[in-house]
């Protein structure tokens, strides 16, 4: 999403975007060189397109088990970025911009998280000896290179809390500027006649232990047994058993509806069912889908977990809640209970949207920077 709002952006203007990726391992392991693997080939990288008709390049790694290899400039980095006149980096973290940083090159990043937050959540479920290898090695010399890149580019940052997290990691303000990311809000709308009462949802990676479903659906739970017979709509990828059978010990089987990704449209028209749109996460750098469900007039009760609580403004956009079950299902239930409050709550949340994240201003965020970081290539286009 990020991505796509950028290529467009300089699209518009009359550039060229050439898109690259490391290709994970684990979606193609023919693609990279794990360390039983080294004497036998070399990374490879492969042409695509891809957001519609972009140029796209998918490029292997060396021992991608160590993750911070994963975007080392390879032969493939070196001949795609000399192709090109400027380098920007849009992702989860810093260490995207590896190649820029490790071959000198000017770089604009921007950027939603710090790697640790990126990625602890999925830590926990490394087996022992590979969590033994992450912090004896892998996480002490990400964090170092973290740090060096972040202090060698541009950075824009997704939030003001990612802001804060960006620039504790490099030790210094690297964070030129926050650029949010834009929510068309002529594509999500209000349709309040669709509104299903006492349906609470969630958009995103289901599978994500990072966003804490379980908080939710344990929220659910005492929702109902408290007599309110609400649901909940959970729309991302496959939930997984693990999820599915806490559903199952929840009793929940019933009040849970999945749906798949689905197109922006699509996306919009299941939003404007919600009664309230929950954020249950550990830790978030801003939380795109949240700010839909808003533009869609729905009220949100989220965690303090980063992002959010910059538009989540007590009993104005909605409520925000420590990680309990508890205080989560009493804020959901206060919104779902009262229809003067839900209808204001909407309308403030709608309003935030529309004022703070407007595409026009994320465009001035982005130029103002590229021309500071690539003022003779902008007077040359």
């Amino acid at each position: 999403m990020m991505t796509r709002f950028l290529a467009e952006t300089l699209r518009a203007q009359g550039y060229v975007p050439v898109l690259a990726h490391y290709e994970p391992y684990s979606m193609s392991p023919q693609m990279s060189v794990p360390t039983f693997r080294l004497l036998q080939r070399r990374p490879l990288g492969e042409e695509r397109r891809a957001l519609g008709d972009y140029e796209t390049h998918a490029i292997g790694a060396w021992v991608p088990e160590f993750e911070f290899t994963h975007y080392f400039a390879t032969s493939m980095w070196k001949r795609l970025m000399d192709g090109c006149d400027a380098h920007l980096t849009v992702a989860g973290n810093a260490l995207a911009a590896m190649p820029y940083y490790q071959t000198g090159r000017p770089f604009l990043a921007w950027l939603a998280a710090g790697w640790q937050d990126d990625r602890k959540d999925r830590v926990k479920f490394f087996p022992q000896q590979r969590r033994m290898f992450d912090h004896a090695l892998v996480a002490p010399i990400a964090a170092r290179l973290e740090g060096a890149i972040l202090r060698a580019g541009s950075i824009l940052s997704l939030s003001q809390y990612t802001r804060g997290v960006l620039d504790k990691i490099a030790g210094t303000c690297a964070v030129r500027a926050v650029m949010p990311m834009p929510i068309d809000s002529n594509l999500f709308s209000p349709q309040p006649e669709v509104r299903v009462r006492g349906r609470i949802g969630f958009s995103g990676r289901l599978d994500d232990p990072r966003k804490n479903l379980d908080l939710l659906l344990e929220s659910l739970s005492r929702m109902r047994k408290s007599g309110h017979g609400s649901s909940a709509l959970l729309i991302g990828g496959d939930p997984g058993q693990r999820l599915r059978q806490k559903i199952e010990q929840l009793g929940l089987t019933d009040a849970v509806e999945f749906k798949s990704y689905v197109a922006q449209e699509q996306l919009r028209d299941l939003l404007r069912t919600l009664d309230v749109f929950v954020v249950s996460s550990h830790q978030e750098g801003l939380c795109i889908a949240a700010l839909e469900a808003m533009a869609c007039g729905c009220p949100l009760v989220s965690t303090r977990c980063g992002g959010p609580e910059e538009f989540v403004i007590e009993d104005e956009t909605g409520y925000l809640v420590n990680f309990d079950a508890v205080e989560m299902a009493e804020a959901i239930t206060r919104i779902i209970g009262n229809e003067v409050l839900r209808h204001r709550l909407a309308q403030c949340a709608r309003a935030l949207v529309v004022r703070n994240y407007s595409a026009t201003k994320a465009e001035g965020v982005f130029w103002a920077a590229f021309e500071h970081q690539f003022a003779h290539r902008m007077s040359a286009a």
